[in-house]
């Protein structure tokens, strides 16, 4: 009888997770029955349903460099390294020296060093000069700070006016250099003419010079070019070809933007 007893307990004790089985809730029939995720094929196996991440998908919580993910491309699965806050221009010691404009930015889906757009300002600057008994007025406009990766000096010449006796036009603006010092900033071949007064041309200059420092502020002076007639007391003709210079009543902050290699600590 005992036996008996010891037997029935051990079909009880057996029976009691198959009928706690049985009447555990079903999440599903068929896969119909299972929500959808993005990145995730989802399945009804055994009445639950399953998930599995799809390979080289934003969103499947896995931050796949064969798909080049990263903090910019797929924020949903690359955590690290963050691309945000101010570059280090230098460190000294175990101390880092930051930028004024430099910062990470996340830009067409990567981790770059550039320039909040909202801190960029135009300058323009207007002078004039006489060169050769003629009157010009010379436009600078720059960006502060000045990408130079990117952005282009605007430079206008324009002709005020000139004496007729002693020049001949047309004023030919044959090249424009932008110098720091003895250094070349930039260059561009112009050999275009000014036929009368109020003639001008406007040419966009980029500086193709780039500095040690990431972050530079510098004089620079703009470097003209020129060919004219010239007419003597005697009536004859020469053409000269000459240049001048005009330095800019204003300094340029110049910075170095490009892709960023973000530590891992950032």
């Amino acid at each position: 009888m005992k036996n008996l007893k010891k037997v029935f307990l051990f079909f009880i004790i057996l029976l009691i997770p198959l009928v706690l089985a049985g009447c555990a809730k079903k999440e599903c029939k068929v896969d119909a029955d299972c929500s959808s995720q993005a990145c995730f094929d989802t399945k009804c196996e055994g009445y639950k349903c399953i998930k599995t991440a799809q390979l080289n998908c934003c969103g499947n919580l896995v931050c796949e460099s064969k798909a080049n993910e990263n903090t910019c491309s797929c924020e949903k699965d690359c955590k690290k390294p963050k691309c945000e806050g101010k570059y280090p221009l230098e460190e000294k010691g175990s101390k880092k020296i930051y930028g004024k404009y430099l910062q990470y930015l996340c830009k067409d889906d990567k981790c770059v060093i550039g320039v909040d757009e909202k801190s960029v300002n135009k300058i323009p600057l207007i002078s004039e000069t006489k060169v050769n008994d003629m009157n010009l007025e010379l436009g600078v406009t720059f960006n502060k700070p000045f990408d130079l990766t990117n952005d282009k000096i605007i430079i206008t010449i324009t002709l005020k006016d000139y004496v007729s006796e002693k020049v001949s036009l047309p004023l030919t603006i044959k090249d424009v250099k932008i110098m720091g010092g003895d250094i070349l900033y930039g260059q561009m071949p112009v050999n275009k003419e000014l036929t009368q007064i109020g003639a001008g041309i406007k040419e966009f200059v980029p500086l193709t010079y780039i500095p040690e420092k990431k972050e530079q502020e510098t004089s620079l002076t703009m470097k003209v070019e020129y060919e004219v007639t010239k007419i003597n007391t005697k009536g004859e003709e020469e053409v000269v070809r000459d240049s001048f210079t005009e330095k800019f009543s204003q300094k340029m902050f110049l910075v170095v933007t490009g892709e960023a290699e973000v530590e891992e600590d950032k």
